[in-house]
């Protein structure tokens, strides 16, 4: 065989196995008892209320974008995330439907009318109410350090991977609940939603996620 393309092979899993590591994470050692306990937790949570913080990292740019809001969650599929600084926006997820208003405008769509939307619904709702490890649309790993959890999910179809290489969720070990979501697109960029302040299973109205 070629010395070439031995050594370019020999690289190449050099490669591969960096990227597949975090650093401070090992893989999980107990993964059936994780995935029963998260299972359990994530069947226990009906809503969830939480402040959170977004982080839009823009290599080219070498440039920081933060925002901050509030979050809300409903059984079943109800998303509802509210930007107030530095700008209002807002996104609401309605079971299938989708809405989007910002000062000037509001456009609804359902998620079903687009395959890409229906897939980033479904993504968006099971990792807050912890159902993704039961995505058969992505390849999952489960990692661990001495305080978290970490599911790394790499789509599997097309349309997804022209979105994220891949989505990192931190789980907090003392609860099982969703701490941080890392969204790494194709260009470099990624996006932090760290989630703080969290009430789990507060009476929340459907209302809430009714935009007028």
């Amino acid at each position: 065989m070629n010395k070439l393309f031995v050594l370019f092979i020999t690289l190449m899993s050099i490669v591969q196995l960096a990227s597949a590591q975090v650093k401070g994470f090992k893989p999980v050692s107990d993964e059936a008892g994780f995935r029963k306990k998260f299972a359990a937790a994530a069947t226990a949570t009906q809503t969830i209320k939480s402040d959170f913080i977004q982080e839009k990292n823009l290599n080219i740019l070498n440039e920081k974008i933060t925002s901050k809001g509030k979050f809300l969650f409903k059984k079943q599929n109800m998303v509802k995330m509210e930007y107030l600084n530095p700008f209002k926006y807002l996104m609401v997820i309605n079971k299938d439907k989708i809405t989007i208003k910002d000062d000037k405008k509001s456009n609804s769509f359902s998620s079903k009318s687009n395959k890409l939307f229906e897939n980033i619904n479904k993504l968006v709702i099971d990792c807050v109410q912890g159902s993704a490890l039961n995505n058969k649309d992505f390849t999952t790993s489960i990692l661990e350090s001495d305080k978290e959890f970490l599911l790394i999910l790499i789509p599997k179809k097309k349309d997804m991977k022209s979105y994220f290489t891949k989505i990192n969720i931190y789980i907090e070990k003392k609860d099982y609940s969703v701490d941080k979501m890392d969204m790494i697109e194709p260009t470099g960029d990624n996006t932090i939603i760290t989630f703080i302040n969290k009430v789990y299973n507060a009476a929340i109205s459907d209302a809430e996620f009714v935009v007028k």
